[in-house]
């Protein structure tokens, strides 16, 4: 399957996912608003979530999709089912043991993590220990779908591991309308949902993986050199690519020093901007990271390069007006996501800045993920793992600094601003660990991307002055008038973009897709 037909692939159930998260999070607002169930719970869910994707995410796949391609193609189906299934096994006892750790202990987990700031003698903080322990269990479930949907990707079957995501908000939706049936509040049958999702997902992904013909159970015989290897890549992976989550844990444990509700508005605002963020982000952590690493095992330097320049200019394409968007319609965005309900005007104007903050780092982290996949088909976990240390200490700093004076907003800027370094990094590291740099081309072309992309800023800010009162309107007027300017707005861009050249990079993504399926 070509990179683009990947990318679709991938971007589309993604964005089905993305969309439901919306729903989600329209719903979770709508009932539970900004106070004190709304924290308790995005304090909850965001510890499972970031656990989730610190093990289950991009590091399992760059560990896992290339020892199992490797013995698939090497040493055929037997072998390869042979060595998924002693992973199987030993991750089945090791995220048992850890998860069994995790609810004996978790009050001192929470009360010296991301509850540190909450006062452990309150209801808020009692709350926190009884809908996170619910949550926890997610987080295993998570470990062992990520392996099966990594048999799944390197078969080519990119819909079925994304489209399983959906399982989540399918059943947290369900349960925000049912919640207040049966409990005090929605928070705990979200958290029940988190934890029945979790378990589906697994089934749904082992079924897939059973059709294709790979029966994957316990096998306790002596390990193979390439399960070793596996965990031992894991590990430094983990710690690599998943560190990033440290700077998202971090974010929380100083929110909780604030007051009930700037949890809520940074959560909710965190994940609003992760709708093209996250579109794009594991399409191409996915899609992009095969054909680079076929590439590259080739030693065809000259492809992986093209490939590398061409994804970097695709995502950015996408991500820079998704950032002007964002970034100049900020609070009409807020409003109308989350602007209803328990959600109040007053929580709407204190969210919006923090979308802004968030908005300016959006092309940074496209840029990053396209590098690390680079990083990560040349097998270096190394190089993306100092980068994110350094961005982690950097982000500590930029709170320290801003937090007292922006409250939650100072958080927002200081992740953005952190993500600057891990980029700076993985940027100078690119030609000594990879071999691979970006070509003076492909700078041209992202100044000129930048370029149409301040004009698209101008040209909404001109708007707004046309659109303001429909936006203090709220309702259906703010949210025609945001369709019509973000319309226009997006019409420009394209336009002007093809006068200028800016989509040639297009031609080069066929071209190597041809290469790719040859």
């Amino acid at each position: 399957m070509s990179l683009i037909k990947n990318v679709i692939t991938v971007g589309g159930w993604t964005l089905a996912y993305r969309i439901s998260s919306f729903i989600r999070d329209i719903a979770q607002s709508n009932f539970l608003g900004a106070g004190l169930y709304a924290d308790v719970f995005s304090l909850s869910f965001k510890f499972a979530n970031s656990l989730r994707k610190f093990f289950a995410e991009g590091a399992f796949n760059a560990s896992f999709l290339p020892i199992f391609s490797g013995a698939l193609k090497d040493k055929g189906h037997d072998e390869a089912q042979k060595i998924a299934a002693q992973i199987f096994t030993w991750l089945t006892l090791w995220v048992s043991f850890f998860l069994v750790l995790c609810l004996i202990f978790f009050r001192a987990i929470m009360g010296n993590t991301l509850g540190a700031g909450i006062d452990p003698s309150t209801e808020k903080f009692e709350r926190l220990i009884s809908v996170g322990r619910i949550c926890s269990p997610y987080v295993a479930a998570s470990v062992l779908a990520a392996m099966f949907s990594g048999i799944l990707n390197a078969l080519n079957r990119f819909a079925i591991t994304t489209a399983a995501q959906l399982v989540l908000n399918i059943f947290v939706i369900c349960a925000v309308f049912i919640g207040p049936l049966f409990f005090p509040s929605v928070a705990y049958t979200m958290a029940w949902a988190t934890f029945s999702a979790g378990i589906a997902q697994v089934f749904v992904l082992w079924f897939n993986v059973k059709r294709l013909g790979f029966k994957i159970g316990f096998d306790f015989s002596e390990k193979k050199q390439e399960v070793k290897l596996f965990f031992k890549k894991l590990l430094s992976g983990v710690i690599g690519s998943g560190i990033a989550q440290v700077n998202l844990l971090l974010d929380f444990v100083a929110l909780s020093f604030l007051p009930t509700g700037a949890v809520s508005y940074f959560y909710y605002v965190d994940h609003a901007q992760q709708f093209p963020m996250g579109i794009l982000g594991i399409a191409f952590g996915i899609a992009l990271l095969p054909p680079l690493a076929r590439s590259i095992h080739r030693k065809d330097d000259a492809a992986a390069r093209r490939q590398m320049n061409s994804g970097l200019l695709f995502a950015l394409s996408l991500t820079l007006p998704a950032m002007v968007i964002c970034a100049s319609l900020s609070e009409p965005l807020i409003g109308a996501i989350y602007g209803r309900g328990s959600f109040t005007p007053e929580h709407v104007a204190a969210a919006a800045p923090a979308l802004v903050a968030f908005a300016y780092g959006l092309p940074i982290y496209m840029a990053t993920k396209v590098f690390s996949s680079v990083f990560f088909a040349n097998k270096d976990t190394s190089s993306p793992f100092r980068g994110a240390v350094i961005s982690i200490f950097a982000n500590l700093f930029f709170i320290g600094l801003l937090m007292p004076f922006l409250k939650h907003t100072g958080v927002a800027w200081a992740t953005t601003l952190a993500s600057c370094f891990n980029f700076i990094y993985l940027t100078l590291n690119l030609k000594k660990r990879c071999g691979i740099q970006v070509d003076k081309r492909s700078c041209v072309e992202c100044l000129k991307q930048i370029a149409v992309s301040a004009l698209m800023f101008a040209l909404i800010l001109f708007m707004n002055g046309w659109a303001a009162p429909y936006y203090a309107n709220g309702g259906a007027e703010r949210n025609v008038a945001l369709l019509v300017v973000v319309g226009i707005a997006l019409l420009a861009f394209f336009i002007v973009g093809k006068i200028v050249g800016m989509f040639s990079f297009m031609k080069e993504i066929k071209a190597l897709d041809k290469q790719i399926e040859a």
